[in-house]
């Protein structure tokens, strides 16, 4: 392939990193199958489940900052190495676990490695991408991941069902070590000259700072962030495949199904909704997300029917792939090169506090009060992110955006 086919193909030049992010989907998938459920089984406790997925969130919080700032530092590569190989060790060190302390103490340390990987991927990606294509490149990398998603909990959902639940956890480590290999050999390093060269004035600069919160679209983002991920952690990944066993008693492997059947509508709307993204805008995007993420909260008020879990997890695979890609565009647009690392870090602290805030106020109402308590607490929250963003949030994509920066240049 030409040099100009390259360029006019951006997926294609970047298919190792692509991979990279169908590969760690497909672990993370049946890990996320099996996490909550073997939990579950030690315990026979749903809030201590949702203890568990809070506690995992607290380690990103801080990680996911100081990620940014040695992604500036050091490079890009060497922090997308150091996720996997963290996240995959503990993962073969959960696969001989047999009590509820020790898998909680290897999630908790698993999960530096998942923010580690997170923010460094996304530093990187941000490198690569063009505000005019962020939004597709970005819906590229949703569907590698769902793809993984897809196939992850259908495989865990099998080898939970013949080998029991913690086979699931050796077959994420088994994908982590195939990241590293794939990482190491065909990835390119993507920081910014001003950053690599030694005394640069952008090197200089790279620091812990909170200073993007100060910008008003990012701290509207970030709260947006918060919320989406408080669903997505405290329904998608806690609580659905929870409410199915509980209230529906169904087994590990149709559970699975669920989650497949979600990450197979992210998948197949991601690209449509990274156009959307790049062609009218990410709020156009973004608000949406959120809006279905909130009708499958009120679906689950329904009733305890296998129906209402289906509809469900249509609307939350279809949400979590607008929310997920475009929150991430949203900041990759705001932050200067110089400054991916900081913006990126802060807005996986974002991503973090809401990922520890959801499974713990949800579970806890979920148990402690009722079920349709926890749906409804979600549902509220969403429409309030909804409304902030749609007053307060500037536009940085699609027509809007060229429309702002026509104004700016006419004398």
């Amino acid at each position: 392939m030409s040099v100009s086919e390259r360029r006019r193909h951006p997926a294609l030049t970047h298919a190792p990193i692509f991979f990279s992010f169908f590969t760690w989907g497909f672990g993370t998938g049946a890990q996320n199958l099996g996490r909550s459920l073997f939990a579950l089984f030690l315990t026979g406790n749903v809030f201590l489940v949702g203890v568990m997925m809070a506690v995992n969130a607290i380690p990103r919080a801080f990680t996911g900052p100081v990620t940014g700032f040695l992604t500036d530092r050091l490079g890009r590569k060497p922090m997308v190495l150091l996720g996997p190989i963290v996240r995959g060790a503990t993962n073969i060190g959960q696969y001989f676990a047999d009590d509820y302390i020790t898998f909680l103490v290897l999630e908790v340390i698993g999960q530096v490695g998942v923010a580690i990987w997170a923010t460094s991927s996304n530093v990187l990606l941000s490198d690569v991408t063009t505000t005019e294509n962020r939004g597709r490149m970005l819906a590229l990398r949703t569907m590698a991941m769902r793809l993984g998603f897809v196939a992850g909990p259908a495989v865990g959902g099998v080898l939970a069902a013949t080998f029991g639940i913690e086979s699931v956890f050796l077959l994420n480590g088994v994908s982590k070590i195939v990241i590293v290999i794939v990482v190491l050999t065909m990835v390119r390093e993507t920081r910014p000259e001003e950053l690599a060269r030694p005394g640069g004035a952008g090197r200089q600069g790279a620091r812990l700072s909170l200073e993007p919160f100060r910008h008003r679209t990012f701290a509207v983002v970030a709260m947006a962030t918060a919320v989406f991920a408080m669903s997505n952690a405290g329904i998608v990944q806690t609580l659905l495949p929870v409410h199915a066993v509980e209230a529906l008693e169904l087994d590990a492997a149709v559970v699975g199904f669920l989650i497949s059947l979600s990450s197979t509508l992210a998948f197949l709307w991601a690209f449509p909704n990274g156009m959307i993204a790049d062609r009218f805008g990410r709020k156009w995007s973004l608000g949406p997300g959120l809006l279905m993420m909130a009708v499958a909260a009120v679906v689950l008020t329904v009733g305890d029917v296998y129906a209402a879990l289906l509809v469900a997890a249509v609307f939350l695979g279809m949400g979590e792939a607008m929310g997920m890609g475009t929150s991430q565009t949203f900041a990759m647009d705001l932050a200067p090169p110089e400054k991916r690392g900081m913006y990126m870090g802060l807005s996986m602290m974002a991503n973090s506090v809401g990922a520890t805030a959801g499974p713990l106020l949800l579970t806890g109402l979920y148990h402690f009060v009722h079920p349709d308590v926890s749906f409804v607490t979600m549902t509220v929250l969403l429409l309030l992110a909804v409304l902030l963003l749609a007053l307060l949030a500037q536009e940085t994509g699609g027509r809007a955006r060229l429309q702002r920066v026509d104004a700016q240049s006419e004398p």
